[in-house]
């Protein structure tokens, strides 16, 4: 490896010495390091090309930047390797203790690599695309501002599903159905499998139960009310949104690659250990 980048969240204090000290390992190894806030958005774009590796230093906010990131690049994407300053960390690999210790692992190729697709969201406009993005949990349709219900179709390869009046409906890799899915009752996905998920978010006398689709699946959806509604890209990013347009939601053929230091079959102890950490918040 010549050139490493190290992300931290920039409001975590802790995370920032830490990438500096890492930074001065990898300097002694003779690796470049690049040090960047993962907030950033635009550094993240010109430079993710350039690393054989990113180390995340943050939550699971962090990685999702850090793994957008990696997916919109031009060239096959960096594996990414993070380290846990959040609350829970279904995605992190290591503590902040670990992190200087296992260095000298992954820079002598000792793990593996785990990928996990991404999701494409599409919004068109009178027929025209206007936005585009990649999601690596999920992508939601949702109510805006104020307490009211939406009025929602699904469409599924093109055939009229049904109709829902509810929060909004969420779209969710596998990856995702340990967040915003898991909190509205949807069912938990171990990473491998080809699928995705579609969940309405507090459904009013409609469909209540999530659908589990194949991956391959396209997945329409669009919102009749004339009241405010958004499009949510891993909860971080918010697009406005007009009665009458359509999102189109399908499986990217981009992957992000994850760093892996365990066993191969680590989902489920991990779920378990995440799960019973979160009873103590």
């Amino acid at each position: 490896m010549r050139r490493i980048g190290v992300l931290y969240q920039p409001h975590i204090p802790a995370a920032h010495e830490l990438a500096l000290v890492l930074a001065t390992r990898l300097r002694e190894r003779g690796i470049e390091p690049w040090l960047e806030s993962a907030w950033d958005r635009a550094a993240l774009a010109a430079e993710v090309n350039a690393c054989d590796l990113l180390i995340t230093l943050g939550g699971d906010g962090t990685i999702l930047r850090a793994a957008r990131a990696t997916a919109e690049s031009d060239h096959r994407s960096p594996p990414l390797l993070a380290v846990d300053f959040g609350r829970l960390g279904f995605l992190a690999e290591v503590q902040p203790a670990q992190a200087e210790a296992v260095l000298p692992r992954v820079l002598e190729d000792d793990y593996w690599i785990e990928e996990r697709y991404l999701l494409v969201a599409r919004q068109y406009r009178d027929g025209t695309l206007i936005q585009e993005a990649v999601a690596l949990n999920d992508v939601v349709l949702g109510r805006g501002d104020g307490p009211h219900v939406l009025r929602l179709t699904l469409r599924l390869d093109g055939a009229h599903v049904t109709n829902y009046i509810a929060d909004g409906i969420i779209v969710s890799t596998p990856t995702g159905s340990t967040a915003y899915a898991y909190a509205v009752g949807g069912p938990i996905m171990a990473p491998a499998m080809d699928a995705i998920l579609v969940i309405p978010i507090a459904p009013h006398l409609t469909l209540a139960r999530a659908l589990v689709v194949p991956a391959a699946t396209i997945v329409e959806l669009g919102a009749e009310s004339h009241r405010p509604a958004v499009v949510a890209i891993d909860g971080q990013h918010v697009f406005p949104w007009e009665r009458n347009d359509c999102l189109r939601v399908t499986r990217s053929d981009r992957v992000v690659r994850f760093v892996r230091l365990g066993r191969r079959d680590y989902f489920y102890a991990t779920l378990t250990a995440r799960l019973n950490k979160s009873r103590e918040l």
